[in-house]
């Protein structure tokens, strides 16, 4: 018995001088029967320590190629991956590029065959040259995106180029498939539609850099289309005369921005004449239109009577437009309505007319006081000399004359019921007091409105218009009130287009309407310092927002009617070619519509600039 427990003994004394001979692990556990033990593998711990101790020699920063250290102790193996690409000799490259980057540094440490990851972010600095140049670029993407907001993708018309303002740079738009004239390019009405490569020339930061910036000129079947009138007469009846008039049905359509068709008016019963004077007798003829019942016109209101105006002597088709816009910007008691219109008369077409009011007594139009037998009632007249020309002994219009100035009575009409001889003694005689009052440079206050004359000169001089002392000059004057100017009409004639002029009264430069052989009312009323100080603020109030605006419109007005007026000129193939009495030698010489609208443009340029100093040395 006492031999086997020493064997024992002697057996479990083996047993332990094995356990403690093996070699250690994360965790050991050797089990028997007897004993159980678990040990801690410090290498994770060790390689941290390490880590912390390796981080402190790591850049956070860099701008040139570095050498990431190594750790001193040789029982660690230290390795460096970016992007999963491991850096050779421990070498960072530095990449110049124009902004900073993050790079996420993998650092793998081994230590006696145990391996741990971190990630360390050092930043790589942006190379400045590259920097600078990247903002450079990036000014330069700002710039050309900009100018892409100022050009149209597709052309429908000539277009301005615009002046575009960017701060610190300088831009230049050209191009070699398009006419540019005067800082407009010219559309070519292409059949199909047509690619132009716009050249967009911009300097900044002393560096220059060209773009191309493609625009379509749209196909002319594309084109807007403006409203049109179609005029069928009984039994396709010429229209010959101003005094009779022809019957017929009217049908009038407008467009949508697609070019679908809106019918406004259908049938409706109608009669058509000749009118105008001098336009009278020139090829392409006005008309007026009259209605059994009024009728809405395009227009906000409805009347009976309206007149189509053929614009022949006027080779931009837009003075009258023009004028009649200031007008209306100028907020006078009536400016004539501007709707541009393409005309067929039985079936063939006629043109680009402007549709707009008939010069008239009503509520819509100049609203006074009629249908009343008193002689304080309300007036509509015309300073109108061109009497003389038809002859006053053998007019049959009725009239007065003032210093040899033929005034017709156009509202209260001779040939109303309610007129009377005391009315035409009643107009005749304060008339008379307004010549007398403004010749003898009395108190006018108590007979005509300021604000109304200064608002008509303002209109007739910025025009230049050749008929403010001669005819179509209208006043108006309400039962009981002060005499009023207006409304403007007749423009074709203005603004340098009038060949009967000598040379020195054709250009830009001078007072018109004053002159003493034309309208001897602003004549004398430039000697009241009154009205001119009245004058001269009216116009400082207005000329940034009606007078340059009215400039702006000259093209505003040509862009909108850009097919009709091609149309227009395919028929009436006068441009360059076209003599006649009204026809100056400037206008002759301009064989485009481009270079007639440039020559519109800036003469009132021009005109506009000296009226300005003027005006305001008063």
């Amino acid at each position: 018995m006492l031999k086997k427990i020493l064997l024992l003994i002697l057996f479990v004394g083996i047993s332990l001088s094995v356990i403690a001979c093996g070699e250690s692990s994360s965790t050991a556990i050797t089990s028997t029967n007897l004993i159980s033990t678990t040990t801690t593998d410090e290498r994770p711990i060790l390689i941290d320590e390490a880590y912390e101790n390796l981080i402190t020699n790591l850049p956070t920063e860099f701008s040139l190629d570095i050498i990431l250290p190594d750790i001193p102790n040789e029982d660690f193996l230290v390795e460096y991956f970016v992007d999963n690409n491991k850096l050779v000799d421990n070498t960072l490259n530095y990449v110049a590029q124009g902004f900073d980057e993050i790079i996420d540094v993998e650092i793998r440490i081994t230590y006696k065959s145990y391996t741990k990851e971190y990630t360390f972010e050092i930043l790589m600095l942006r190379d400045e040259d590259l920097y600078n140049q990247e903002l450079t670029n990036q000014r330069f993407s700002e710039i050309i995106e900009e100018v892409r907001t100022f050009i149209p993708e597709v052309l429908v018309s000539d277009f301005t180029i615009p002046e575009i303002d960017i701060p610190g740079a300088e831009i230049l738009i050209s191009t070699s498939d398009a006419t540019i004239y005067n800082n407009r390019l010219i559309f070519t009405f292409p059949d199909y539609d047509e690619e132009v490569n716009l050249s967009i020339q911009i300097e900044y930061n002393r560096e220059t850099r060209n773009y191309q910036l493609p625009v379509i000129f749209s196909n002319f079947s594309n084109l807007l289309k403006i409203p049109e009138i179609y005029i069928l007469t009984d039994e396709s009846a010429p229209i010959e005369t101003k005094e009779d008039y022809v019957y017929g049905y009217l049908d009038m359509f407008s467009y949508d921005q697609y070019n679908n068709s809106i019918l406004e008016l259908g049938g409706i019963r109608m009669r058509i004449k000749l009118r105008g004077n001098s336009t009278l007798v020139m090829p392409k003829k006005p008309y007026k239109i009259k209605f059994d019942e009024k009728q809405n016109m395009l227009s906000e209101y409805q009347e009976k009577e309206w007149v189509l105006l053929a614009n022949f002597a006027d080779q931009t088709l837009v003075r009258n437009a023009v004028a009649y816009q200031m007008a209306n910007d100028l907020d006078m008691a009536f400016s004539p309505m501007v709707r541009f219109v393409d005309l067929y008369i039985n079936n063939v077409y006629q043109g680009n007319y402007l549709l707009s009011d008939q010069i008239e007594v009503s509520t819509n139009r100049v609203n006074v006081e009629e249908k009343s037998p008193n002689m304080d009632t309300g007036y509509l007249i015309e300073f109108d000399k061109r009497l003389y020309d038809e002859g006053l002994e053998v007019t049959e219009e009725n009239f007065f004359l003032i210093e040899g100035i033929p005034f017709v009575i156009k509202s209260p009409d001779i040939e109303d019921d309610h007129y009377n001889n005391d009315q035409y003694l009643f107009i005749e005689s304060y008339m008379r007091t307004v010549y007398d009052t403004l010749r003898d440079k009395e108190d006018y206050s108590l007979y005509i409105d300021e604000a109304s004359f200064i608002d008509w000169f303002i209109v007739s001089e910025v025009m230049k218009n050749v008929d403010s002392g001669y005819s179509s000059v209208y006043f108006h004057k309400d039962a009981g009130g002060l005499l009023k100017m207006g409304p403007v009409w007749d423009f074709d004639l203005s603004s340098g287009n009038y060949g009967h002029l000598q040379e020195d009264l054709r250009g830009p430069i001078g007072w018109y309407t004053p002159r003493p052989d034309k309208n001897v009312f602003f004549m004398y009323l430039l000697e009241y310092e009154g009205f001119k100080t009245a004058l001269k603020q009216r116009w400082n109030e207005v000329y940034e927002t009606v007078i340059l605006q009215a400039l702006e419109n000259v093209y505003l007005f040509a862009d909108s009617i850009a097919r009709s007026r091609s149309m227009n000129f395919d028929m009436w193939d006068i441009i360059g070619k076209y003599e006649d009495w009204f026809i100056s030698p400037e206008i002759l010489a301009l064989d485009t519509y481009e270079e007639q609208l440039f020559f519109l443009y800036d003469f009132l340029d021009t005109r506009m600039t000296w009226l300005n100093q003027e005006i305001n040395a008063f």
